[in-house]
């Protein structure tokens, strides 16, 4: 049986992003780190925006336009280029009870299921990034936007390129960690054999 001090090598969720997090210089790493950064600025942005239209209201008692519209497209824009960061180093929110007391009684089962959770991770966000392509796309070409004409508009397709990007890079990240824990249950039934043909030796 597994101890507590196993458990990031029986692969749970926070050991598979640490370990993923130290890969951060490669490629894909400074991609979603360098999305999540560009989501961290534009809450920024957004904060100081929303600020700005307080003061307006109080001061002037003028509102700055667009700042409604503007603020609800970011919040998408936000959670999608964060996403992936967010699964890269551990900070995901899950349900833990079940899993990781399962995966230290059944390291290898443990290992399985992670990767199936992965799977279905990479399914959804996949689903999300092809589904909203159609309507990219529509966006692009007639130029779509929200707001009011003659007071403010803003095109909705680059919160919809967000989405896209941000939902296919999650899901190729959810596919790397998978494809880890699908590696590492191979690699401990393979090693428990070896195991137990030593001890029988």
């Amino acid at each position: 049986m597994a101890t507590e001090a196993d458990l990031d090598d029986i692969g749970g969720v926070d050991g598979a992003a640490e370990k993923s997090a130290d890969r951060a210089s490669t490629g894909f790493g400074i991609l979603v780190d360098g999305l999540n950064a560009v989501g961290s600025v534009i809450i920024g942005l957004m904060m100081l925006m929303i600020c700005a239209d307080v003061a307006s209201r109080n001061l002037l008692q003028r509102p700055i336009s667009g700042v409604s519209e503007l603020t609800a497209m970011a919040i998408v824009v936000i959670v999608f280029l964060s996403l992936a960061s967010t699964l890269r180093h551990g900070r995901m929110s899950r349900a833990d009870l079940f899993i990781d007391g399962f995966t230290l009684v059944k390291p290898r089962a443990g290992r399985f299921l992670q990767a199936i959770y992965h799977l279905a991770g990479t399914f959804v966000c996949g689903v999300i990034a092809w589904s909203t392509w159609p309507s990219f796309v529509r966006a692009w070409v007639r130029g779509d936007f929200v707001g009011t004409e003659g007071v403010f508009t803003v095109p909705t397709w680059p919160m919809r390129l967000a989405v896209i990007v941000g939902a296919t890079v999650a899901a190729i990240q959810y596919l790397v960690f998978a494809i880890g824990f699908l590696r590492d249950a191979v690699r401990s039934d393979t090693a428990g054999v070896s195991a137990r043909g030593t001890d029988q030796r």
